[in-house]
């Protein structure tokens, strides 16, 4: 029987492998620091991948490598390397590996080599050793248990199988749908009936109540004291000051602030001392000691509270309502918030609304995308998820405010093309801190959107405790 190379891998003369010749040597074999070759040298400097066996022809050459120091035998006779070269077995670092030549090769300082041809073998078996691996090579029998068991099982999964068919073909209900989700969506949107708030004109019928006119006396001017109140019954007069606030839609009472100012007064007593009065009245004469407070508001009408000492920055509205709780307000007024009207909004505010309406930019609430083609549809549903992202940052200034109370407000956004926002309408739906609503307001103005064109949206959102 012809002999097959045999190499043999030994680190510091301890053996680790073997490769045989048809087995794991075949037309190439490598050796090298790679992790994924079979036989791997443990050192960086040795290299990755070499290759240290290849077949030519019939015949198997080793490249021995670089720096690797080697030892050979012929017929049990050490011979040198120049034995070798002159009988054509070593070319360079090449050599051919005959079955008469045995050897060592050093590859990398610990590492070695050992090749030799030896005959392959076949073990024979004794007759116990066959014995032996007939007893262990049969599987043992099934006991009666696990063979009921096995049974059960795979009768309980024929009848699964069997009922699921059964069921699929014959006891499911079939279910069909007329539309998609979105569509859906969009139809329930569509018929959803909004509520038409119209705000109810203001009342013109007033009632005003005169101070009495102290008697004039020879070379003092006289003076008046004038103080202005309406009154309007039921939800309309309420729903008017609150803009588009509806209280008959709410559990608790409407509450409202009132503010009471004054266009002149006069004050008199016995006695040779004079007041002086400010705004559109004069001076009246008065007794030594005479004193005018701020804070003793007139007892001859329960609407009218202690006198501000200024007045709200918004015009609110001169209508009492009924049905509400009303809350006096003294001292600095400038900072009342007026539910339903639009919160600091400058002239340039109104110049940029009348700007957007003499281009025919008209603007879409949130409640109205379903009414719009497929185009402008899909252009404002992308505003109003981005408008919605956004409202957490509003929500972040609720929540550090520590605001005690709930909050709604209605928002118009203009939008220039570059996606920022020229102009935001803001309106409280209720009384609010002012400093609150100012801050509402630089929030939204800051936002920036990605939009494409000009637009203008309403949306609305509410803040609760």
């Amino acid at each position: 029987m012809a002999k097959i190379l045999s190499l043999r891998l030994n680190y510091k003369g301890k053996f680790l492998d073997y490769a045989k010749e048809g087995k794991e040597i075949r037309k190439q074999f490598f050796i090298g620091s790679n992790k994924h070759l079979q036989w791997q040298i443990l050192d960086t400097s040795f290299p990755d991948k070499h290759l240290f066996v290849k077949q030519v022809g019939n015949a198997l050459v080793m490249n021995i490598p670089p720096g690797a120091s080697f030892t050979c035998a012929k017929d049990g006779k050490e011979v040198d390397s120049s034995y070798l070269q002159q009988n054509k077995l070593l070319s360079g670092n090449q050599l051919i590996l005959d079955p008469s030549i045995t050897g060592n090769v050093n590859v990398h300082k610990d590492w070695d080599v050992d090749f030799d041809f030896r005959e392959p073998w076949v073990a024979v078996l004794t007759h116990e050793q066959r014995q032996i691996v007939a007893d262990c090579a049969t599987r043992a029998k099934d006991d009666p248990v696990t063979k009921f068991n096995r049974a059960l099982m795979l009768i309980a999964t024929v009848l699964t199988v069997l009922f699921l068919i059964f069921f699929d073909l014959f006891l499911k209900k079939e279910v069909s749908f007329d539309a998609t989700i979105e569509d859906r969506l969009i139809t329930m949107q569509a018929q959803a009936v909004q509520p038409q708030i119209t705000e109810p004109t203001a009342p013109s019928a007033s009632v005003e109540i005169e101070a009495p006119v102290p008697e004039a006396t020879e070379g003092t001017p006289t003076g008046t004291a004038t103080g202005q109140t309406t009154g309007r019954s039921g939800a309309a007069g309420l729903s008017n000051m609150l803009g588009s606030f509806d209280p008959n839609a709410t559990q608790a009472p409407a509450q409202y602030a009132i503010v009471t100012t004054v266009e002149g007064f006069a004050v008199r007593g016995s006695g040779g001392g004079g007041g002086t009065g400010t705004g559109g009245g004069g001076a009246a004469s008065g007794g030594p000691g005479t004193t005018f407070s701020a804070t003793a508001g007139p007892g001859f009408s329960s609407d009218l509270g202690a006198i501000a000492a200024s007045g709200p920055a918004t015009a609110g509205h001169a209508v009492r309502p009924e049905g509400g709780t009303g809350r006096h307000i003294t001292g600095d007024a400038s900072r009342v918030t007026l539910s339903g009207r639009s919160w600091e909004q400058s002239q340039r505010d109104i110049e940029i609304m009348r700007d957007f309406q003499s281009r025919n930019i008209a603007t879409v609430s949130e409640t109205a995308i379903a009414r719009l083609d497929e185009t402008t549809q899909a252009r404002y549903t992308s505003l109003g998820q981005q408008v919605r992202d956004r409202q957490s940052q509003i929500e972040a200034a609720y929540r550090q405010a520590q605001l005690n109370q709930s909050m709604s407000f209605r928002v118009t956004l203009f939008i220039a093309s570059t996606g920022n926002v020229r102009s935001a309408d803001v309106v409280p739906l209720g009384e609010y801190p002012a400093s609150f609503v100012s801050e509402v307001k630089r929030i939204i103005e800051g936002w920036r959107f990605n939009v494409q064109q000009e637009m203008s949206y309403q949306f609305r959102f509410r803040f609760d405790p």
